[in-house]
This record gives C-alpha cells, structure tokens and sequence, in this order.
C-alpha cells in the first residue's frame, strides 16, 4: 500500500526538480552554458555534500534523543501510578483516584498541545495539580519516602516537556542553515551553467543531484522539529507511548 507520509518528502521536491529540468533545457536550447566540469565545480560540489553531511549529522543526533521523550513520559506517568496503587493498597483510607485522574489528564495536556496547538500552559498547568495531591498523600504516608519518589518523577516530565518545547519553537543554529542554502544555491547555479557534449547525461546526472540536494534540505528541516504534528512532516516523532499510558490509566 502506498504510504504518502513516507514519499512526502520526495514529493515535495519532484516539483523544483522539474523546474531544475525546465531551467536546465532553456539554458541549454540558449547555448547558456559557458562552465565545464572541473576541479573547482568539484571541489564547489564537495563542500555542500559536506555542509549537508555535518547538519544532518547534528539533526539525527537531536532527533534520536527526542525520539524517546514520548516513552520517557509515558514510563514517569506509570511510575507515579504504581507508586499510588502501592499507597492505597497500604492506606485503606487513601482514595487513588485523583492522583490517578490527575496523571491521565498530564498525558491528555501533552497530546493536546502537541496535536492540537493548544497552549503550553495547559501542559505546566496539569503538572502542577499534582502538587496539593502530593500534599496529602505526604499526610497519609507521613515519612516513607513515597512523595520524594513522584517529586521526582513530577520534575522529570517538567523537564522533558519543557525539552520538547524548546526543540518546538526553536530551529538549529541559524548560521549554519544560511551557509546550507549559501552552498546549495551555488551548487545549482553550477550545474545549470555546466555545459557537456552529451547533453542527456549532464541533465540526468545534474537533476539526480539537484533532487538530493533538495531532498535532504527539506529532511534536515523535518528532522530538525520532530514534534510539528502539522500534516507536513513526515519524520514526527510517535506518541504512541503517551496514548497507550492515557488509555490504560483510564480503564483502570
């Protein structure tokens, strides 16, 4: 079955390479082609694969780490959850269920955010409802230790959330994206001025490249925000985890 989301990539770049093809014919029929293949359209060539080659290096390495923060939530969220059920089960007088309703509605706060554009603020917020349920629970169980535990998995989803925002709202060093564009333009304006006695082979040979060029450019952009949720990515990171914690909270 065709997959869409994983050809999108490659789909949106067909169009600029058809508009390289386009370019590359109308200079060739108007004998714009006053460039040879040499060492320095090599050596122009080289740098940009390694320009790309040191970005998508830094967004892969970015992006695994994102990878696992859904699952990481997912398992702070069922640690607390355990660690409550432990309580009840040693506190007759202990009701599980607010703190357990309270961990559903974090899961459901983060799905919302990401999924929907809601606010970040609904995200702080529900962590931070878990703070009075901690306070009674520390009535109930006196010194045992048990709030220190949920503290501490409270402040890591803190944390790992507020991990996914800035990745979010922000983009790789800005710098290093003007120099991709800076030697991803050159090396166009090289192969639609490179001129060959074999015309079909310089155009296949120029627009496979072209559409490599473009190809990556647009994953090192998906890559370098793993958390759109857009409908234009096709690198988003799963939030299967999170969905699956929600669902089994919630039948409980």
């Amino acid at each position: 079955m065709f997959d869409l989301v994983k050809w999108g990539i490659l789909i949106k770049v067909l169009p600029w390479t058809g508009l390289f093809c386009i370019g590359k014919l109308v200079m060739h029929w108007l004998k714009w082609e006053p460039w040879t293949f040499d060492a320095l359209i090599g050596a122009l060539l080289s740098a940009a694969i390694f320009v790309i080659a040191m970005i998508l290096s830094n967004t892969l390495s970015d992006y695994r780490i994102c990878e696992g923060i859904p699952s990481q939530i997912a398992n702070s969220l069922e640690t607390i959850y355990d660690l409550d059920r432990i309580i009840a089960a040693g506190h007759p007088d202990y009701d599980p269920q607010p703190l357990q309703q309270a961990l559903i509605n974090i899961g459901r706060s983060i799905l919302d955010w990401l999924t929907d554009d809601k606010e970040f603020v609904i995200v702080d917020r529900s962590i931070d409802r878990l703070n009075p349920l901690l306070a009674k629970i520390l009535v109930v169980d006196g010194g045992s230790g048990f709030v220190t535990y949920i503290h501490a998995e409270q402040a890591k989803i803190r944390s790992l959330t507020r991990q996914m925002r800035s990745n979010r709202d922000t983009d790789f060093i800005g710098a290093a994206y003007i120099l991709l564009w800076l030697f991803l333009s050159g090396s166009i304006v090289a192969l639609l001025s490179i001129g060959s006695e074999r015309f079909s082979e310089n155009l296949t040979v120029s627009m496979l490249m072209v559409t490599l060029f473009v190809y990556l450019l647009f994953l090192i952009k998906d890559l370098d925000n793993p958390f759109q949720y857009d409908g234009k990515s096709s690198v988003d990171v799963g939030l299967d985890p999170l969905e699956d914690v929600c669902v089994k909270l919630s039948l409980s």
